[in-house]
Order: structure tokens, then sequence, then C-alpha cells
């Protein structure tokens, strides 16, 4: 019998942790996930890929992200996605950005938002959790403490 939940189905999911919010390390971990997902055009059916981003300082980042490493994939083969404009949106591949705010750090919706942003992806899911500037990976402790106790179920790469 089917198990309640969302199930991807595929890989494990793949969890970028860099220590402390760096941009270079983010685009450099954005720029391989690409690569891995867009190495050959033709095995790409239309919105294969969608990247979804919480944090709209970070839009510019992932946009030219994309145009610069995706430069000969059609618009339609990637779509990228501010979160909570992709909650009904479905792609077999998803790279997630997520930044962690310390004024969520006792909220409830942190992990919530999260879940529905990685929900987004059918068969592969990578997702980049960093904190926000100013903070290192530590001050979000009970977040990464959480993703730890799931290693059986989740990829992390510290960074």
């Amino acid at each position: 019998a089917q198990i309640n939940g969302h199930f991807i189905h595929g890989s494990k999911i793949v969890i970028h942790t860099p220590r402390n919010y760096n941009t270079s390390i983010i685009k450099d971990i954005l720029y391989k996930e690409l690569d891995k997902l867009s190495y050959d055009e033709n095995a790409l059916n239309n919105s294969d890929i969608g990247i979804v981003y919480d944090n709209f300082q970070d839009e510019s980042l992932v946009e030219d992200i994309v145009n610069i490493r995706c430069q000969n994939i059609r618009n339609d083969k990637i779509s990228v996605c501010f979160c909570e404009y992709g909650y009904s949106a479905e792609w077999p591949a998803v790279v997630v950005l997520h930044r962690m705010s310390s004024s969520w750090l006792d909220s409830a919706f942190e992990l919530p938002a999260l879940y529905l942003e990685i929900s987004r992806a059918r068969v592969y899911c990578s997702v980049i959790l960093y904190p926000e500037e100013h903070k290192t990976l530590e001050s979000f402790r009970n977040t990464i403490d959480l993703f730890y106790s799931l290693k059986d179920h989740v990829h992390i790469i510290r960074h």
C-alpha cells in the first residue's frame, strides 16, 4: 500500500550546506547542478528543470547564472521561480535555493516552506541550504540536526 505523503521517485535528495553566506560557493554549487542536469539539451523535455528560490535578494544571482550557464538551452527547458509562485508547479528536476533566516529561527514557517519547495520535484531534487548574511550554519543548529537525523534519506554535502 502507498504510504501517505510526497515521494520523489529517484535518487536521494542532495542537500548542499555552505558554512556561511558566500555567493561564490552558492554560484559554484548552482553551476555544477545545472551542468549535471543540462549536459545534453536533447535529453531534456519542455520545462524539465525548475529552479526555486525563496528570497528576492537571490533572484538576480539565480537568473544570471542560468543565463550564463544555460545559454544554449531553449528558455522553455528551465523555469526560474520564486517559491510562493510555484506551489502548484512540478518539474522532473528541481534545484532549491533556500536562505535560512534568523527571523524564522523559532518560527513554524521554515520547515513547511522548505518542504513545499522540495516537493516541486518528481525525480531529482537538490537543495542549496545556506545561512543569511553575517550568520553561520551553526546558527541554525536545529534545522541542520533535523537533516542529519534524516541522513539515510538525504545526501548532505557540506561546503
